[in-house]
């Protein structure tokens, strides 16, 4: 279960880091959004993610553990429609801005639900080693993503390429349906861990 969730970290931080290449100078440029409108989409979505760390706890205890790590996880892709569609104005920019409240809303709740499974679930004497393979795999990739998407934008147009990086979000959904975080529906127990003797001195 922990590799599934770490799995589908590192294919969603992939596909999010081809789009965040491109994604402000799409809204600057092609969008036409003025640097006030883009910090207040900024904000709008900022507002949505601290929603969702608050509300976590109720939202995990209502749609059950599972479904909502991977309701997370399904917002993301389907978030990026309407960047998609989009075109200038200032009743689009209120849509994009919406959309990444709740797109960061779900997000939020899903990784607060998703950190504290892969926590539980871990054995306390590998926690740092969890965590350091989680973060190599998730933020490790985006370096290469941001290449790949410079690689792609030469020979497509950045339209393109935001849906390269949205189509590659649907991966880790998929992950996750196959695996049994799916039918998961409340934090399960802590395993049973016994701690493990000190070596005698001479011993390797």
């Amino acid at each position: 279960m922990i590799r599934s969730v770490i799995a589908a970290l590192a294919v969603l931080s992939f596909g999010l880091a081809v789009m965040n290449t491109y994604w402000a100078y799409y809204l600057l440029t092609t969008l036409g959004a003025s640097p006030t409108a883009f910090g207040v989409i900024m904000g709008v979505g900022g507002g949505g993610s601290l929603a969702g760390a608050l509300l976590a706890p109720r939202i995990t205890g209502r749609f059950g553990v599972g479904r909502t790590i991977i309701t997370g996880f399904a917002a993301s892709p389907l978030a990026q429609v309407p960047l998609l569609l989009a075109g200038p104005g200032r009743g689009w920019q209120i849509a994009l801005a919406a959309t990444l409240a709740v797109q960061l809303f779900w997000a939020t709740a899903a990784g607060v639900s998703q950190r504290s499974l892969r926590q539980i679930l871990c054995d306390p004497r590998f926690q740092g080693r969890m965590q350091a393979a989680s973060t190599t795999v998730t933020a490790g990739s985006r370096p290469l993503a941001a290449a790949t998407a410079g690689a792609l934008a030469m020979l497509l147009d950045v339209r393109t390429v935001l849906a390269v990086g949205a189509t590659l979000q649907t991966i880790p959904m998929l992950l996750l349906l196959a695996s049994p975080v799916r039918t998961l529906r409340a934090m399960p127990t802590p395993p049973d861990t016994k701690p493990v003797p000190p070596a005698r001195e001479g011993t390797p």
